[in-house]
């Protein structure tokens, strides 16, 4: 009776793993998970009310990508995601959560495609993390090297707002040190590289 119920047990447990399987293998055509890099090229930044331009500051920063999509048409992927982001000159550290659209007008080229990143990057409690809005709007193409496994480049304009940043400076004749609060916008050109699943 023992060896009966150990085999139905085994016998449930390899049809439930290979239903599981099936159901895995037929999503996994419509289900997508992206990990990209990201170099940002800034453009400008705004700070203290004025506004810095590459001649002024030589502004980077990198950013990587992890996300989640799913096919809800054929032309049409929708997603979300997290990203860790490190931006140079200012330096500002983002981890941006955002929902992901991507659009493929073009039949005859099924690999490219339009998107859009916007979320708002929050402020853990561990690290030195700015909060803010952020978005992309960009263009992609995707080379697929298997079934189920492709490459992935994108060239996108990149917006970031910076909230709540702590400057200070000490005053030349108090000799005193002064402290506000304030904001920043950045506007970069993104270049992405990556794979997707």
């Amino acid at each position: 009776m023992k060896r009966i119920g150990n085999s139905l047990l085994k016998m449930s447990l390899c049809i439930a793993l290979s239903g599981a399987s099936m159901v895995t293998t037929m999503a996994q055509s419509k289900f997508h998970v992206d990990l990209d890099y990201h170099y940002n090229l800034g453009l400008s930044i705004k700070k203290f009310g004025y506004t810095y331009g590459r001649s002024d500051y030589d502004m980077g920063g990198h950013s990587l990508r992890l996300g989640a999509r799913y096919d809800v048409a054929e032309k049409w992927s929708v997603g979300g995601g997290i990203g860790l982001d490190r931006y140079t000159n200012d330096d500002y550290n983002t981890m941006p959560i955002y929902a992901t659209l991507r659009y493929k007008p073009l039949k005859k080229l099924a690999g490219a495609y339009a998107f859009t990143d916007l979320g708002y990057a929050i402020a853990p409690s561990f690290g030195d993390f700015y909060k803010g809005f952020t978005g992309k709007l960009g263009v992609g193409y995707t080379v697929n090297l298997a079934k189920n496994f492709g490459l992935n480049f994108q060239v996108a304009y990149d917006y970031k707002d910076f909230r709540d940043i702590y400057y200070g400076y000490i005053n030349a004749d108090t000799q005193m040190p002064t402290f506000y609060k304030s904001n920043s916008t950045r506007h970069s050109l993104s270049f992405g590289v990556g794979v997707t699943f």
